[in-house]
């Protein structure tokens, strides 16, 4: 048996010891490209400068959802807040989709055992009533965690992706839902935002609310009943052709949960 480690709760306890945010995200898995998972990289550690920049003394920790060596559990009880990132499709085992409608599903990249991992982490993050925010992917994996369902294939061409020969990337706008959490981050009704996405959420699970949508009806994010420090987007505030100010805004809403 290997040996049992005492997880002790991470605090900021002291002006030497920063306030750890854990990023979880697949890495460099070997089912798909390398460029793909360059792309993933960067936009991780995006998101890891923008809370530097923004909060100061953060530490981001970079979690790799393939390998994270850790339990879900152990890397909650070490952070202060968890963000959950883009990546690769959820499996659809995990939101009971049919099997004949697998082959909508992009397999590549797939990883069911990253799935799961992320999967426990929205539900032991809830459970200690910390500060969880979902980026694309991390939005779909939220809803699927609380019961919800997906979309495996929205269509092409959608306003939510570039057409095939392009570079994946599509601007739209987002509608944001009145006295929102978004709204007051954004001080908007509408905001332009930077998409990337082939799936969306079908079926909402119960304990989330639907707090902005695209042009064409598709729930672009999502809010918890009871936990008011959580938050989920379908677009990438963290895209470098995206309008920074965004990711930041975000990420100054995410840190200011727990002060």
């Amino acid at each position: 048996m290997p040996e049992q480690t005492e997880v002790t709760e991470y605090r900021p306890v002291c002006e030497y010891r920063p306030v750890r945010i854990a990023m979880s995200y697949v890495m460099d898995a070997a089912n798909v490209p390398v460029s793909y998972s360059d792309e993933l990289h960067g936009l991780a550690a995006h998101t890891g400068r923008s809370l530097i920049e923004v909060g100061g003394h953060v530490q981001p920790w970079f979690v790799d959802a393939l390998k994270p060596g850790r339990s879900a559990s152990e890397v909650v009880a070490g952070a202060e807040a968890v963000i959950i990132l883009g990546g690769a499709d959820v499996h659809p085992g995990f939101y009971g989709l049919e099997r004949e409608r697998w082959p909508e599903v992009d397999l590549a990249g797939v990883s069911a055992s990253a799935d799961a991992f992320e999967i426990e982490l929205v539900h032991e993050t809830l459970a200690a009533n910390k500060p969880l925010l979902g980026i694309c992917r991390g939005l779909q994996i939220i809803n699927v965690a609380l019961g919800g369902t997906l979309i495996p294939e929205i269509g092409n061409p959608t306003i939510h992706k570039s057409p095939p020969d392009g570079d994946g990337w599509a601007d739209h706008s987002v509608s944001l839902t009145a006295g929102s959490t978004l709204e007051r981050i954004y001080g908007s009704a509408e905001i332009t935002v930077r998409s990337a996405h082939h799936q969306a959420v079908d079926a909402l699970a119960a304990d989330l609310v639907p707090v902005a949508t695209a042009p064409d009806g598709l729930v672009e994010a999502v809010e918890h009943r009871q936990h008011s420090r959580m938050l989920a987007v379908q677009w990438h505030p963290e895209d470098l052709n995206g309008d920074k100010t965004h990711l930041d805004a975000l990420m100054t809403w995410l840190l200011r949960r727990f002060h």
